[in-house]
This record gives C-alpha cells, structure tokens and sequence, in this order.
C-alpha cells in the first residue's frame, strides 16, 4: 500500500465519521518461521504506536456507546474504537498496561465457549498439527496424505486446510479439528488454557473502567451457516452466560469471521431483536451516518499483525482503500475481498 498525495484530496469523502479497530492478539513476535496466524498479532509497541498515532492526529478513542452517539451528532469529532476478539489471555496481561497507560478505552468480544473450556479454536489446533507433523492426512476422509515437513509445504498445508475447513458445516469443522487434534496429539484443553482468559480473569477485565465486554457467540461459529434457531441460540448462550458470570449483560457483540459467507441480513435482524444496540462485521471501512440504519452491520478495519508501521494507519483510517468496495456496493455488486494490507486473513474474527 502506497500513501500518496490523493489520500488527502479523498479523505474528507472516504473517512466518514470514525472506525472500528479489530485486534485479536496483543504479544511479541513469535520467533517461529512457521506462524500461519501471525496476521492476527501485533505487538505491544504497535499498540502503543497506535494509540499515540490517534492522539497526534486528533482523533478520540472512544467507547462503542460513544462512538453510536457521535455517527447520530453531525460535526462531532473524528474517533476510533479499539475492540479485541475472542478474549486471549494477553489483552489482559499485555494490552491491558498499554491502554491503562494511554487511557484508552476499549471492547473485548467473549466467545464463551472457549472461556469455559468447551470450544475448539480450529485455526490454532490446525497450526499446532502442521507445526508437530511431516504429513498430514486431510480430514474429509479422502485419505490423502499432505506432505509437511518444509516451511513451504507447512504454510501450503495449513492455507489448504483452513480454507477447507471455513467452508464445510459448523458440525463438519468441529469434527475435523478434534480429528486433527486426535491425530497429531495436539492437547486442545492445554493449547485453549495456555491463550485464554478463564472466567476469574475475565472478570477481573471486566472490572477495569476502560474495559467493555462483548459477546461472540458462544462456539465462535459462523452463523449463517446455521438454522435460524440455531443461530440464535449460539448468540443469545454467549450473552446469557457473560451477564451470568459478569453480572452485566453485553450491548455489542462481533460476528466470528464477520465477511459476507459467515453472515448476513437475517443474522443482523436476529441480533438487533435479541436486543444488542450494536453489532461488527470484518468487512472493511468506516462509520459514517448511513451506517446506523443497520447499526448491528457495522463495518470494522482488521490491524493485520503483517503490516505494523504507523504509515498504514493514516491511509486505512482516510478510508480511501475501501472505496471500490464501496463503488461496487453503490452500483449494486458485491463487494470484493479488503486489501491485504488492511485486514487479516479469514482464519478467526
């Protein structure tokens, strides 16, 4: 992505009012070669980085409610929110100083099930049984064999797989990542235990002042792949459980995936009648008035763990990459994938 003078004659049209920022982990770099899930990842100083970025550029960080009130208010101040999917362990331990330290405010998005130990994060069971294995057999029972003992045919199994496994049925995926777990000896319950929050330490997020919780689902699924009972069950488990053990029940909830196959207009009304004032996608862009007349459709900008340098936070914030997609949206076409460099892969949401 290059950042030239037309960003700048755009920006006041492309960058709406604010955006949505989607983070899922916070660490540093892994010192793995192979590291399929990287995209998902930014380290503590980008974090910080960001957070100084928004301050130079006179744009608030601002809480979800905030951010709803300030698309309704015209002339309001330009803003971005900061949300983080899934609820790993280290937004708690290595996020959370950063943005006590930078008094930013911040949503955590709870897939339930993996904080009770119950669900199983495919993307990282599937990486753990590529990184231990030198072949692996695909799961759809076709019994072929993938070699995987060099990085290249790792990262190649991997690319394969994942994207097998997005596009069969909820029931299917879960059933091939606990085969896979099975096969490669991968401890699906240590690997959850050793990236997660449990409930005490998410509720010991959940006290902090700057700290909002989501839910997101309980099994982390895609939803439109679901009956409509189905999906409302998953959505309403994971809210049910966070006011349960919280004591509060959440406003905002994220999408698992969040692109156009993982969910759709019949999801957006199920969200919006169990109640939630908002609700995210991972399709790219920025809010700007129109977006409340589906505010449970909400549009988010991916920090891909690939791209850590402050120049592509100015060109993604001016909003400018999405405007072909808006083009195509416009002109009644189906808006194609984001730019590389502006979100992450579909592996999570």
């Amino acid at each position: 992505m290059r950042v030239s003078g037309l960003r700048w004659l755009l920006a006041p049209i492309a960058g709406g009012r604010g955006a949505i920022l989607t983070f899922h982990r916070v660490r540093e770099a892994a010192p793995e070669s192979f590291a399929p899930n990287a995209h998902l990842e930014v380290t503590p100083a980008f974090l910080a980085e960001i957070i100084r970025w928004a301050r130079d550029s006179g744009i608030d960080i601002v809480t979800l409610d905030e951010a709803l009130e300030r698309v309704r208010t015209p002339g309001s101040r330009r803003f971005v929110v900061l949300t983080f999917d899934d609820g790993f362990r280290d937004n708690l331990e290595v996020a959370l100083p950063v943005l006590r330290e930078g008094g930013a405010p911040f949503t955590i998005y709870v897939a339930t099930g993996i904080i009770d130990r119950t669900a199983n994060p495919w993307w990282m069971t599937l990486e753990e049984a590529v990184r231990n294995s030198a072949a692996v057999r695909h799961p759809d029972r076709s019994g072929r064999i993938m070699p995987s003992a060099s990085e290249v045919d790792k990262a190649n199994v991997f690319s394969e797989l994942a994207e097998w496994l997005q596009a069969v049925s909820e029931d299917e995926q879960r059933v091939a990542a606990d085969w896979l777990a099975m096969e490669h000896a991968v401890d699906v319950k240590a690997l959850v235990a050793d990236a997660f929050m449990d409930w005490e330490e998410l509720a010991a997020l959940a006290a902090e002042p700057l700290a909002t919780i989501g839910a997101h689902t309980h099994n982390h699924v895609a939803v439109a792949k679901l009956a409509p009972a189905e999906a409302r069950a998953e959505i309403a488990k994971s809210a049910d459980l966070l006011e349960r053990r919280l004591g509060r029940r959440p406003r905002h909830f994220a999408y698992p995936y969040g692109y156009p196959s993982a969910v759709g207009p019949r999801d957006y009304r199920i969200v919006a009648d169990l109640g939630f004032a908002s609700a995210v996608l991972t399709s790219p862009g920025v809010l700007r008035e129109g977006s409340l007349e589906t505010p449970t459709a909400l549009p988010r900008i991916s920090m891909n763990g690939h791209f850590q340098k402050r120049r592509y936070l100015d060109t993604l914030a001016s909003g400018v990459p999405f405007l072909p997609a808006r083009l195509r949206a416009s002109l009644g076409g189906r808006s194609g994938p984001a730019p590389a460099t502006a979100t992450a892969s579909a592996s999570s949401g």
